[in-house]
């Protein structure tokens, strides 16, 4: 079977060389038949014979000026030996020319951003968030004012209790990406900076920056089309209230892979070192100081272009200086994500989807020991739940207006540690 398809490939390469001669011929005593000439450029640059495509094609405009199907092919040709000035220029008139057809301009504005790409190794993406939240438990706290601790009744003082806040915030998370030009392999940054501000409990207020670096590679040359794998570096340090909280920094490792179709899987396992540092709001914080692995696997399948649908499984082990503070937690979460247009209004924008979200997750979290202090026997033992649903609506100019909702609920066999919360959030966003 091998030998008669590679007889047959053979055979169809010789009938192309053979086609290609008498159309070379027809060109020769017809040098202005546009169809003839057109045939044998894409027949040539079909067997890779690209300098008898490109003349053909650039003798034919001195015929046919302006026509924005040759000025595609030359662009295309143009790109594919690597002269990216010539192919923009093409492709630009091409886009320029009245009357394109749209299935031009498609192609047209696909092979111009693969010429950009290749003009600008590095490329820039991100999201910006900011807004208000209210919080019916700011402080993650008990509700109730009296709790038991080693089997005596304590009355808690109000920082100690549940405390309803508000709070205003802004993230940015920005990701570059560098492109080596060597089989799908980049050098890849992200930067992330989290910020907010509370009315009252302003020990919670908190300043957030971490960064990773490191390179990624593309697994198509081992024959996984559609995988890569990349190491970086982490670094970060966290104030809480006027004060350094913690530092740290540590290694990871990601792996992403196309499933099938439509199915994307992504996993990433990061080891830190994290130093915290005691303050006046937090004198004895340093004793969580420690290391920590994680591991967060996450699928995600596009349905259709309407529906996005993603599930997360994680695990969390967290080493400390003392046996209390440390812990192993393992959760997941499931988010449906739905995408749909509405007629432009006001601000709104019509070229961009609105979209529907709806999500939940549970973890479990077990300490390694007592903490003297609550409980001389038991160690300490936590399960949480949330559900949280939002909205999305597109703005003009590439903003998003949204409204998230959230309800959480942690019981704890430590009464200091068991408490519900109610979120609801609002705010602006812009993906770039």
């Amino acid at each position: 079977m091998g030998s008669a398809h590679a007889q047959g490939a053979v055979e169809a390469t010789g009938a192309v060389e053979a086609r290609r001669e008498a159309l070379f011929v027809s060109m020769l005593n017809d040098p202005s038949n546009l169809d003839v000439a057109f045939e044998y450029a894409m027949l040539s640059a079909q067997v890779g014979d690209y300098e008898a495509a490109i003349s053909t094609l650039e003798r034919m405009l001195v015929y046919a000026p302006n026509l924005p199907r040759i000025q595609l092919e030359l662009g295309v040709l143009y790109y594919r030996i690597g002269a990216i000035e010539e192919s923009r220029a093409y492709l630009e008139a091409a886009r320029r020319a009245a009357g394109t057809p749209p299935e031009v301009s498609q192609r047209v504005d696909t092979f111009l951003a693969e010429v950009d790409a290749q003009a600008n190794p590095l490329t820039i993406s991100g999201s910006v968030h900011g807004g208000g939240r209210f919080q019916s438990n700011a402080n993650a706290s008990p509700e109730q004012s009296i709790i038991d601790v080693n089997g005596v009744p304590i009355r808690l003082d109000s920082n100690a209790r549940s405390q309803a806040d508000v709070n205003l915030f802004a993230l940015a998370d920005v990701h570059f990406v560098y492109d080596l030009k060597n089989q799908n392999d980049t050098i890849e940054a992200n930067i992330v900076t989290y910020n907010s501000v509370y009315a009252d409990i302003s020990r919670l207020n908190l300043q957030l920056i971490e960064t990773q670096l490191g390179p990624s590679f593309g697994l198509g040359r081992f024959g996984f089309d559609g995988a890569r794998f990349g190491v970086y570096g982490i670094a970060g340090a966290t104030m809480l209230g006027p004060a350094l909280y913690s530092t740290q920094y540590g290694a990871g490792a990601l792996f992403q892979s196309r499933i099938v179709d439509g199915v994307l899987f992504d996993s990433r396992n990061e080891f830190r070192v994290v130093n915290y540092n005691n303050s006046q709001n937090y004198p004895t914080v340093r004793l969580q100081t420690g290391e920590e692995f994680s591991t967060v696997n996450t699928v995600t399948a596009s349905v259709n272009a309407q529906l996005l649908l993603q599930a997360t499984a994680y695990a969390r082990f967290v080493s400390a200086r003392t046996s209390f503070n440390a812990y192993d937690e393992a959760g997941g979460s499931a988010r449906a994500t739905y995408f749909f247009y509405l007629p432009k209004a006001g601000l709104l924008a019509d070229d961009a989807p609105w979209t529907l979200s709806l999500a939940g997750g549970g973890l479990y979290r077990g300490y390694d020991g007592p903490d003297p202090l609550i409980n001389l026997t038991e160690s300490e033992e936590d399960g949480a739940w949330w559900i949280e649903a939002g909205i999305s609506a597109p703005l003009q100019r590439g903003f998003s207006a949204f409204l998230t909702g959230q309800f959480r609920d942690q019981s704890s066999n430590y009464a200091t540690r068991d408490y519900t919360n109610a979120i609801v959030s609002v705010g602006i966003s812009k993906r770039f």
